[in-house]
C-alpha cells in the first residue's frame, strides 16, 4: 500500500459532496447562550447568571454523550461555542471529552474568563485554536460595545495567559458603527501579537427572542466595501467571486432546484444549548430535538428532508448571477425574516457593491441592488435585522423588507 495521501479539510468535503456523499465533518455546539458580557449587537446572550437558562441548557451527561454520538458519525472539526463558553463550569469536562475522541477542536471566546487553570488545560491539550473577539481596539471603545467596565483589560489578559503557554490563537472583531473606526488598530494588536485576525461586517437577527438591537449598528455597505478592497485575504476571495460571477453572466446555467446549495446540512451542523440540532447556526428553524433521539437520528433522516426542500416562488434570486457569491444565504434569510427564500435587504446590497466594485457593470443589475428589489436605481435599505427573526417575533417595523413581496417572474436580461 502506498503512502496516504494528504488532503485539506476543505478538499475533502468537496470532494465528498462533489460524490454525493454526506459527512458531518464540520460540527458547532452552542454550550450556552449565556454571557458575561452585555454586547449590544450580540445575536444571542442572556446574563450569565441567568437561572432560567441555566436550567433549559443541556445536561452536562447529554452533552458528553452527544460529542460521543458526532465523533462517532464522522465528525473531524468540533467547534464549541456559546454565548460565552466559559460560563459553564463542566467546559474543562466537555472540551477534554471532544479532544481524547481525536477532534480537532475549536473554542470560540471572549476571552475575558480564562483563567490560569483553563489555559493550563489548553496547554496540556491544545486546541485546534482558540479565536476570541476583540469588539474595540481602545479601552474606551471596547468596553461601550460590551457594556462591562474591566472587560478590555480582561480580554487582553487572557490572550496573553494563552499566547504565554504557546497556544495557538486568532483574533476576530464583529465590525459595528460604534468600532469601525477602529478596524485598523484591532488589526494591529493582532500583528503585534503575530497571530491572524479577521472581521465580519454583517449584522445577523437576534435567535434568542432578546430586545431589539440598535438598527444603527450596521455599518454601511459602501464601508465595508472599502474594507474589503484594503485587505488582500478578502480581495483575492473577491477577485475569484467576479470570475465565477462574470461567467455565470455569459453562460447562465439551468437554475437549481434546491434552495440549499451549501454545506448546512451535509458536511456541518449546529447544536443549540437547548438541545436542538440544525442545519447551521443561522437556519434554525425545523429543528431535530436531541432530547428525544440522537445526533444519527437527526443527521441521516431529519436534514435530508430539510435539505430536500426546492425554490417556491423567488425567481429573482435562484436565477442571479450573483447568487454563488451572495453574502444572503437560506439561513440568514430565515434568521431575519422567517423565511428560507427572503432576501436580507443590506446583505443583496453588499453583493451588488461588491461585484461591481470587479466587473464595473452587470446587465440587468445596478450597484445598489435596488434592482433586485423593484425599485431600479433605489437602494434596498442598509437597516439591519433587529429582531429575534430566526423565531418569529422580530419587530416587523425594523426587519428588512422581503424581495419575494417584490419579485420578479423573468431573469435579468
Amino acid at each position: 500500500m502506498g503512502p496516504l495521501r494528504e488532503v485539506p479539510v476543505g478538499a475533502f468535503v468537496a470532494e465528498l459532496r462533489g460524490r454525493g456523499h454526506r459527512l458531518p465533518v464540520d460540527g458547532h455546539i452552542e454550550t450556552t447562550f449565556r454571557c458575561n458580557l452585555a454586547c449590544v449587537h450580540c445575536y444571542v446572550n442572556k446574563p450569565a447568571q441567568d437561572p432560567a437558562e441555566r436550567e433549559r441548557e443541556l445536561s452536562t451527561e447529554r452533552l458528553l454523550a452527544l460529542v460521543d454520538e458526532v465523533a462517532a458519525a464522522g465528525c473531524l472539526n468540533l467547534l464549541l461555542t456559546g454565548g460565552e463558553v466559559l460560563c459553564r463550569e463542566d467546559f474543562p469536562t466537555i472540551y477534554l471529552r471532544a479532544f481524547r475522541a481525536g477532534l480537532q477542536v475549536h473554542v470560540f471566546t471572549n476571552g475575558t474568563m480564562v483563567t490560569d487553570r483553563v489555559a493550563d488545560l489548553l496547554a496540556e491539550h491544545p486546541p485546534a485554536e482558540v479565536e476570541i473577539t476583540l469588539y474595540g481596539g481602545t479601552r474606551e471603545t471596547y468596553e461601550r460595545v460590551t457594556r462591562v467596565a474591566g472587560s478590555f483589560d480582561r480580554c487582553i489578559a487572557g490572550i496573553e495567559k494563552l499566547l504565554a503557554r504557546g497556544i495557538r490563537v486568532g483574533l476576530k472583531t464583529q465590525l459595528v458603527t460604534w468600532n469601525v473606526h477602529e478596524h485598523e488598530t484591532m488589526r494591529a494588536i493582532a500583528e503585534r501579537y503575530g497571530v491572524p485576525f479577521r472581521e465580519d461586517g454583517l449584522l445577523n437577527a437576534r435567535v434568542d427572542c432578546g430586545a431589539n438591537r440598535n438598527p444603527e449598528l450596521q455599518v454601511d455597505a459602501e464601508r465595508l466595501l472599502a474594507i474589503d478592497l484594503r485587505d488582500p485575504r478578502r480581495l483575492a476571495a473577491l477577485q475569484q467571486s467576479w470570475e465565477d460571477v462574470r461567467a455565470a453572466a455569459a453562460d447562465p446555467a439551468p437554475p437549481g432546484d434546491h434552495v440549499f446549495s451549501c454545506g448546512a446540512g451535509e458536511a456541518g451542523f449546529n447544536v443549540d444549548p437547548h438541545g436542538q440540532l440544525q442545519l447551521c447556526q443561522l437556519a434554525r428553524g425545523n429543528a431535530f430535538d436531541l432530547h428525544t433521539g440522537t445526533f444519527a437520528d437527526g443527521w441521516e433522516t431529519h436534514f435530508p428532508k430539510l435539505r430536500a426542500r426546492t425554490w417556491q416562488s423567488n425567481d429573482t434570486c435562484r436565477r442571479c448571477p450573483m447568487l454563488s457569491a451572495c453574502a444572503n444565504c437560506p439561513g440568514a434569510a430565515e434568521n431575519a425574516l422567517g423565511d428560507l427564500e427572503g432576501a436580507v435587504a443590506h446583505f443583496c446590497e453588499l453583493t451588488h457593491r461588491r461585484t461591481f466594485a470587479g466587473l464595473g457593470t452587470l446587465t440587468g443589475h445596478v450597484a445598489d441592488g435596488g434592482c433586485c428589489f423593484g425599485r431600479p436605481g433605489a437602494s434596498p435599505g442598509a437597516s439591519a435585522a433587529t429582531g429575534c427573526g430566526g423565531c418569529g417575533h422580530g419587530s416587523t417595523e425594523e426587519l428588512p423588507i422581503r424581495l419575494t413581496v417584490r419579485r420578479r417572474d423573468t431573469p435579468p436580461a
